[in-house]
């Protein structure tokens, strides 16, 4: 996969409502020491003039910068996507779904990126990132696999919010798939140093309070290193306090429906049914009684559809 990262990071890489304070460290332990070894393990490492973010790719760094241009060459495009054989595989794949095709099969890049358009190629190369990249750790590969199925759904729920609020959804379905990376990021942090210090994992429950924690914070600053969109990065890190947001696109909000519906449904976390009428982010979205009734069940049709397709 062809690879594009700038060496080091930004000079205001991790500042501002970026950073993880000291009191949120004392607020995850709880008197747990491994707790307060995890989470102060993580801090340091991102904080590490040493660390480098995960790496990302060649054509999803172009193909996001070429989005916000009205001029775009889908040539141009083609020529980009076709550099990383992964990815052009993938967009072609998709073009010739269900949902895509209408029984009318492409077989050529160049129509398949003009079938799914500009933000659909985006969001498909940022699904092979998510796969290859984000979403991998040797000794959690159980979780990986969760967490990934979990972030594809988020994306097509997410999606799904804005189309029917007509809110503009460009970044809605990548908002979705990125919006719990951080989870995956702790884990590859704590998983690559046991590994290389030849250590017993930590215990389950205390890396777990860990990454609930720390999770947004942590895929907010990995966003902003990446140098994606500023909605992205800040619906990353307000998608559990969406009131304290400044995205007056409301996707903040929009994430945080999204993680509820995924609760209601069990995907990535425990299963939590929802009682539509006791949910007060459902009314800061303006949405009425039928449309939260209608998009639990999308959220609960896409699940059975993703387990159907699971089971082929």
């Amino acid at each position: 996969m062809n690879i594009h990262m700038k060496k080091g990071r930004p000079a205001d890489f991790g500042k501002g409502v970026y950073v993880i304070d000291e009191q949120k460290l004392v607020d995850i332990a709880g008197g747990d020491a491994a707790s307060l070894q995890i989470a102060t393990l993580v801090k340091g490492i991102l904080d590490s003039d040493d660390y480098e973010p995960p790496i990302l790719p060649e054509v999803a760094l172009s193909l996001t910068q070429m989005a916000n241009r009205p001029d775009v060459d889908f040539h141009q495009v083609e020529k980009i996507v076709s550099r990383d054989p992964l990815v052009a595989a993938k967009i072609v794949a998709v073009a010739n779904s269900a949902f895509y095709s209408r029984g009318q099969p492409v077989r050529s890049l160049s129509l398949a990126i003009a079938r799914l358009g500009l933000a659909a190629v985006r969001d498909v190369a940022f699904q092979v990132v998510a796969q290859t990249t984000i979403f991998k750790a040797s000794a959690y590969t159980s979780r990986m696999r969760e967490l990934y199925a979990a972030a594809q759904l988020a994306g097509v729920i997410a999606r799904e919010i804005c189309i029917r609020l007509t809110f503009e959804s460009e970044m809605a379905y990548l908002c979705g798939l990125l919006h719990d990376m951080g989870e995956a990021i702790i884990l590859g942090i704590v998983a690559n140093h046991c590994k290389k210090n030849k250590l017993d994992p930590y215990p389950a429950e205390s890396v777990q309070a860990t990454v609930e924690l720390l999770h947004a914070q942590v895929g907010s600053r990995i966003c902003e290193s990446w140098g994606l969109p500023r909605v992205l990065s800040d619906a990353i890190l307000f998608h559990h306090r969406s009131t304290e947001s400044r995205d007056e696109a409301n996707m903040s909000t929009v994430i945080a429906v999204t993680d509820l519906l995924l609760r209601h449904v069990g995907a990535g976390v425990p299963q939590q049914k929802i009682n539509p009428m006791a949910e007060p982010l459902f009314y800061r979205l303006n949405l009425t009684p039928t449309q939260v009734t209608a998009l639990l069940e999308f959220a609960e049709e896409a699940v059975q559809n993703d387990e159907q397709s699971s089971n082929k």
